[in-house]
């Protein structure tokens, strides 16, 4: 390696970070670190030191959060993204290498194997297999698809009895429901019936229930 490579580091484990700089460092690298403060700030300073290699935490912390999001600007900049991590969720992973990044690594590998494998990112050489590759973007897409069949009955539901699911969700009553929404209770009463309906389930318990574990709180609804 030659000092023309340089390597910009994001990462919160400050340890971890530091430790890798100074094994960079040593090996005729220009490694830096930046904190991860914010998604704007990790851009910017990927713009002003434009590193041969970014090697990047998919977990920045409250301030950053998620690191996935970066990745698509940073590789639009033209540099690459080597992602360390610590999660070993796979679908994180898959969407991650499906945003554009290189490969990845886990931060529980050893040390050795993390540099060995910047190195070979560094020279251009593939970190991740052609294979790996395949089954990673074939799980997200089987994920996708999943999920879009666990949300397809609340597709079903109105704007309305989405709003009123939701209310009810928060543990709010059918008489609180309709105060707030300045309509009788009759009137909730009926939307309530329509979601059980539409979800398939007997109860608004149920219904709150499914709409938990099917993820459809946190996709925001309509």
């Amino acid at each position: 390696m030659t000092t023309l490579s340089s390597v910009l580091i994001v990462e919160d484990h400050e340890l971890l970070a530091e430790t890798l700089r100074v094994a960079l460092v040593a090996e005729g690298v220009a490694a830096e670190l930046v904190r991860p403060e914010s998604p704007q700030a990790i851009l910017a300073a990927v713009a002003a030191v434009r590193p041969s290699l970014v090697l990047l935490d998919l977990d920045l912390g409250p301030q950053a959060g998620d690191g996935t999001a970066l990745i698509g600007p940073i590789v639009a900049s033209a540099r690459a993204v080597l992602v360390v991590t610590g999660t070993t969720v796979r679908a994180r992973i898959a969407a991650a290498v499906q945003a554009g990044a290189s490969g990845y690594l886990l931060k529980s590998a050893p040390f050795d194997r993390l540099l060995s494998v910047v190195r070979d990112a560094l020279a251009g050489r593939a970190v991740l297999s052609d294979a790996e590759r395949f089954e990673l973007l074939a799980l997200l897409r089987n994920e996708r698809a999943d999920r879009l069949a666990r949300l397809a009955s609340f597709n079903r539901l109105t704007t309305r009895e989405q709003q009123v699911l939701r209310a009810l969700a928060e543990g709010l009553n059918v008489e609180t429901i309709a105060r707030r929404s300045v309509v009788s209770p009759a009137t909730v009463r009926t939307q309530v019936r329509g979601i059980l309906t539409k979800l398939e389930v007997g109860t608004q318990l149920a219904a709150v229930a499914r709409a938990r574990q099917s993820g459809w709180l946190d996709v925001g609804g309509r």
